[in-house]
């Protein structure tokens, strides 16, 4: 009997509030991929001011890099001057991964890639800009490898003349390159 006029107490006041409270299950749909953490852009957060801009280059210019944890990069960006193409591939197997087109004048500026792209812990992959005879940038002094947040930055690799593929390139003019980073392509990486 008392848990009767419980309950008629509880639809009581449901009828004089007017009011009814739902509980509510968040999260119920969610992918288990999905990536929760602070955004990081690795380049950009190594702090080091810009040595130079505008450089008439005809290179595709990146770095290698490697996460120290599983996430996913949602976008490509950079600091450059002018409209270019950034590409990401996996390194051991040149596997093309995305491209965006992305518009900078001498700042750091990303764009969002059209689906996010799922990366592995100790998996290194490469990002790389195709500067094409214009608004190429660098910074010196760098010496790789440097960690910034959880992404490990290991060398440099360009090849020399213009580029406008998403076919990873058979050779590299320099790939293991550990003071400068030319064309300073960037991505956004969140942890998992």
């Amino acid at each position: 009997m008392k848990f009767l006029k419980i309950i008629i107490v509880i639809i009581s006041f449901i009828i004089f509030n007017g009011q009814i409270a739902l509980p509510t299950f968040q999260g119920v749909n969610a992918s288990p991929n999905t990536s929760s953490g602070t955004p990081e852009n690795p380049l950009q957060s190594s702090g080091r001011s810009v040595t130079g801009v505008n450089n008439g280059w005809s290179y595709l210019l990146g770095y290698r890099f490697t996460p120290q944890v599983n996430g996913t990069i949602t976008q490509l960006g950079g600091y450059y001057n002018g409209t270019k193409t950034v590409y990401l591939w996996r390194w051991s197997d040149g596997f093309y991964l995305g491209s965006v087109s992305n518009s900078s004048s001498n700042n750091w500026t990303y764009t969002d890639l059209g689906s996010s792209i799922s990366v592995t812990s100790g998996t290194e992959y490469y990002v790389a800009v195709a500067i094409n005879g214009s608004g190429g940038s660098y910074i010196r002094n760098l010496n790789f490898p440097q960690t910034y947040g959880n992404i490990r930055v290991n060398y440099t690799a360009y090849k020399s003349g213009n580029f406008n593929s998403t076919t990873f390139p058979s050779s590299f003019t320099r790939s293991t390159r550990t003071d400068n980073t030319y064309g300073m392509p960037d991505i956004t990486f969140i942890p998992n």
